[in-house]
């Protein structure tokens, strides 16, 4: 198994010698193909996806692996997932480490409570990752909290589904030096 992650490497390092990515893109490619290694049982299961841009590598944890519902805390398996990655990000060179903290949409019959409330639910929650990581030797200067509660949806709040799809942090993972 260990020839799949010489193979990507080697097609990386041809990509670049022919002009195919530029440098900004080879640490995130790299960055990925390491998290799907580490990563493998919760990708399987959907409790991680990441998505690749040219500047930057976003990586999507559901609130299931994290967090239970409403609370701020991190499980053991989010934590244990977070320090895998914190290994990782504290040996390559990005230039910012964005982690977001994104809620479902609050219900309409409590609209104006319920939205700070996952305001504050998210933010929390973005800051309880951030510490994991930072405990786990990720540098604090290149860390910035975000936080949206449900402005960010990326599903629909009609359905369970959507909102637990909702209901996430974002790692954004930011090339350069």
């Amino acid at each position: 198994m260990k020839t799949v992650p010489f193979l990507a490497s080697v097609l990386v390092s041809v990509a670049l010698l022919i002009g195919c990515i530029d440098r900004t893109e080879q640490p995130l490619i790299q960055m990925q193909n390491d998290l799907e290694q580490m990563l493998g049982t919760a990708m399987l299961n959907g409790d991680i996806t990441m998505q690749r841009a040219r500047d930057h590598l976003t990586v999507v944890i559901t609130e299931r692996l994290l967090f239970d519902a409403g609370s701020h805390e991190i499980k053991p398996d989010g934590i244990e997932a977070l320090k895998r990655m914190g290994v990782l990000f504290k040996t390559a060179a990005f230039k910012e480490i964005r982690v977001a903290g994104h809620a479902d949409k609050a219900s309409v019959a409590n609209r104006s409570s319920e939205y700070f409330e996952k305001l504050a639910l998210s933010k929390a929650r973005a800051t309880q990752t951030v510490r994991v990581l930072k405990e786990n030797g990720v540098e604090s200067q290149s860390l910035i909290i975000e936080w949206y509660g449900d402005i960010r949806p990326i599903a629909s709040n009609e359905t369970e589904a959507g909102r637990q799809m909702n209901r996430r942090i974002e790692i954004l993972l930011y090339a350069g030096m």
